[in-house]
């Protein structure tokens, strides 16, 4: 039995269409969707710092790292732009906007998993839906949360813009500072480098004055995603590491602001 004769030319456009249909059959990776936990709360407007504090942008308004409760601490000495808000936990000075345990008119009013980019402008309570802040409505706060997934050690860029408050840390570190009571800017912020492998990341968001409310924030990057995940501490869980004689006195001698 003789076989016809193929060309050169011939067995390799063969062999590329067989390569072809081999890779189109092969079972392809997914791609992993980019998430976030969130826990919603909705803040009294009898919050004395509640359409109190006007106006103006601050990128200093938060020290680089969190406090011992896993929330952003106030920079109250070297703050500037913005009037600094008068009611904070004076132990530690950590904002209060995102534990009710912390603070009386905070209310927690739902959790969810949304997908990154984050677009709302129109973040009005309840759960980021409502239309209109103040009065009855009482104003919007937000604790975002989760695992960052860097297959290779990745320089990240972000790009955020909040009306008010918003502060994002990577592994504990300040990574956008949008402090202060304004409009919806947008704001510089840092390019972390992060280690291959699971990072955290965090957004601390809040709005305290009724004109308007908004939250735009992306990652720029192709390779690097986030899901959502019970590993990163939600704020009043934190564990303080280091020094127990600290830990107590936080214990035995909490103290917060007038009000709380």
């Amino acid at each position: 039995m003789r076989f016809p004769r193929i060309s050169v030319s011939g067995f390799l456009l063969v062999a590329a269409v067989a390569l072809a249909a081999l890779l189109i059959a092969a079972p392809q990776p997914a791609q992993a969707a980019s998430t976030l936990n969130v826990i919603y709360y909705t803040m009294s407007s009898s919050f004395p710092d509640a359409n109190h504090l006007c106006c103006g942008p601050s990128d200093n308004e938060v020290l680089p790292t969190l406090g011992p409760d896993g929330m952003p601490v106030l920079n109250v000495t070297g703050m500037t732009g913005s009037p600094i808000p008068t009611v904070y936990d004076t132990l530690t000075d950590e904002l209060t906007y995102w534990d009710p345990a912390l603070n009386s008119y905070l209310t927690e009013t739902g959790t969810n998993t949304v997908p990154l980019p984050i677009a709302n402008n129109l973040f009005y309570p309840p759960n980021g839906t409502g239309g209109s802040d103040g009065g009855s409505n009482g104003f919007q706060t937000a604790y975002f949360y989760g695992t960052l997934f860097a297959p290779t050690t990745e320089t990240l860029s972000f790009s955020i813009g909040s009306d008010d408050n918003a502060f994002v840390y990577i592994n504990g570190t300040i990574a956008c500072d949008d402090g202060g009571v304004h409009g919806a800017t947008s704001v510089p912020c840092t390019t972390p480098t992060v280690p291959e492998g699971n990072n955290t990341i965090q957004i601390f968001y809040d709005d305290l004055n009724t004109t308007g409310a908004a939250l735009d924030f992306s990652i720029t990057s192709t390779d690097v995603t986030t899901s959502g995940s019970t590993t990163v501490p939600e704020p009043g869980t934190w564990m303080l590491l280091g020094s127990g004689v600290f830990a107590l006195l936080l214990a035995g001698r909490r103290k917060l602001a007038p009000g709380l």
